[in-house]
């Protein structure tokens, strides 16, 4: 996203006083010269006994920025995240980028009346992404086409000579994506500056027409693949899950008769939303809840359409700071922020069947808060070194495969203690965090987990217990500490149930893993 927003510094100053009114514990942290912050009490509950299937695995959904971001970098980072245990099942990059030059864009890159492609300024861009996910996502975006300056006739080969040149050098190239949000690009932005509704470049009726040459292509395309190896496509990326944009997609779908038409996935983006004139953003940064029942409304509109409600949601691009929005001028504070935001951005998607949220991004072309790898210093990048947002990720990826039930007592709104937990024939796990966004509410949870694993009973188990916050796995707290630290590695020896204990500071996050010793 390339939107100006406002920034949300102080959002919740307001409610300070009364989320501080609970009995203290004990200080969190405070600023110099600043009386300490209470920690309130919280209890998580874990039932190692119950089974909720598979824990999502968002931190394999993830975005390279376009091909101009940081490539020196990219090389190393894809051997880094490998190494880290951090390879993906897909990763999403840009072939044409509006934020890359002319000469980046792989619609400049083909000829219709040579059939032939020259990817070479995106080879390296490419094989990265080949090498650090088992799968990769082309997000191809039709502007000249919109826009009106190559004609209409041409898109469908075009998407058909683009799309099977980089399936032939790049087999791993599965998905491709139509559109990156449109809405936007073509409606919204113009709005903004006070374009008339029917003055703008695109209706919101007008999307499915340039979307129909999409799966055309990818239908020919794939009629010489193995099954295996068939491209799936989705769309249309939208910048937010707008009714007013996703309807008319839908019903158009609906009313297509094309036996052959396909919408292998849904995308859209997951920051905010915006009033009828684009004047006034709504930030999801000041409740994520917002997000909780995106999935069942969205299967209400692909039932009203008879359209099948087993298409799945890609949320290609998610963030608690869209654009340049920021909290605090100085980024330290918001870096934690993102961290703890994505990691419960994560915890309402996973609770939705069919949704996958993707992160984003490893480095950010220009804004520093989306950064999973450390890129903003005085020298330059730095290598293999994560950002909160980074370990939090890390973090994802130690979990055990089989997700159990996690709840927790000390939610208010969106704000308070999350839990996920998860167990399998290695051990358990589970991961609590403090979402307070810019708020200063501390917790001491106690942690009761029942049922423990057979495995885990009566005998010696190695308890390890991770941490991230303002001050720890932190590279701007600590370039020396930046990698997510072990703050406790202990012996324990559980019987059906065990209690851990840990104190939340705003935006903290612990991962606590059990295997037997």
């Amino acid at each position: 996203m390339s939107t100006r927003l406002p920034t949300r510094r102080g959002l919740l100053a307001g409610a300070v006083a009364l989320l501080l009114a609970a009995t203290p514990i004990e200080s969190v942290t405070a600023q110099a010269g600043e009386p300490p912050a209470p920690l309130s009490r919280a209890e998580v509950s874990v039932d190692f006994g119950s089974h909720e299937g598979r824990l999502p695995r968002p931190e394999r959904l993830n975005n390279f920025g376009n091909v101009t971001a940081w490539p020196d970098q990219r090389a190393g980072d894809a051997k880094f995240l490998n190494k880290q245990g951090l390879h993906g099942d897909i990763y999403r990059i840009w072939l044409s980028s509006p934020n890359a030059a002319d000469s980046l864009d792989v619609f400049n890159m083909c000829d219709l009346k040579t059939r032939r492609c020259d990817l070479s300024k995106l080879d390296r861009y490419l094989t990265e992404a080949s090498t650090v996910s088992d799968s990769v996502l082309i997000n191809l975006n039709p502007t000249d086409f919109v826009e009106g300056r190559r004609p209409m006739n041409d898109l469908e080969p075009m998407l058909e000579l683009i799309m099977r040149s980089v399936k032939v050098k790049y087999p791993r190239v599965k998905y491709v994506e139509a559109f990156n949000e449109p809405d936007w690009q073509f409606y919204g932005q113009q709005r903004k500056q006070g374009v008339p509704a029917d003055k703008t470049t695109l209706q919101p009726g007008d999307l499915y027409r340039f979307y129909k040459p999409y799966y055309e292509a990818v239908n020919k395309i794939n009629k010489d693949l193995r099954r295996a190896d068939r491209i799936e496509l989705g769309g249309p990326a939208l910048m937010w899950m707008d009714p007013k944009w996703l309807k008319p997609f839908l019903d158009d779908f609906a009313a297509d008769q094309d036996r052959h038409k396909r919408l292998d996935f849904l995308s859209y983006h997951a920051y905010l939303a915006w009033d009828d004139t684009y004047q006034t953003p709504t930030m999801y940064n000041t409740d994520l809840r917002v997000v909780a029942s995106q999935r069942k409304t969205l299967r209400g509109w692909l039932k009203e359409r008879r359209i099948s409600g087993h298409i799945p949601s890609y949320v290609t691009e998610t963030g608690i700071y869209p654009g340049p929005a920021y909290d605090d001028t100085d980024p330290r504070k918001d870096y934690i922020r993102q961290a703890a935001g994505m990691a419960t951005y994560n915890y309402y998607f996973a609770n939705q069947r069919d949704t996958y949220m993707f992160n984003w991004c490893v480095r950010h072309r220009v804004e520093e808060r989306k950064d999973q790898l450390v890129t903003r210093t005085p020298n330059g990048p730095v290598e293999d070194t994560f950002t909160p947002y980074g370990n939090t990720m890390l973090m994802q990826s130690r979990m055990k495969d089989t997700r159990v039930s996690a709840t927790s007592d000390a939610l208010e709104g969106d704000n308070g203690v999350y839990a996920l937990a998860s167990k399998d024939w290695t051990g358990a796990s589970v991961m609590v965090w403090n979402w307070q966004h810019v708020g200063e509410r501390g917790y001491r949870a106690t942690i009761d987990m029942s049922r423990m694993p057979s495995e885990l009973r009566n005998r010696p188990v190695r308890q390890l217990i991770y941490r991230i916050d303002q001050n720890t796995s932190n590279y701007f707290a600590d370039p020396a500490e930046a990698g997510l630290q072990l703050v406790d590695k202990k012996i324990v020896r559980p019987g059906r149930t065990h209690t851990a204990t840990v104190d939340l500071t705003p935006n903290a996050i612990y991962l606590i893993v059990l295997e037997r010793a």
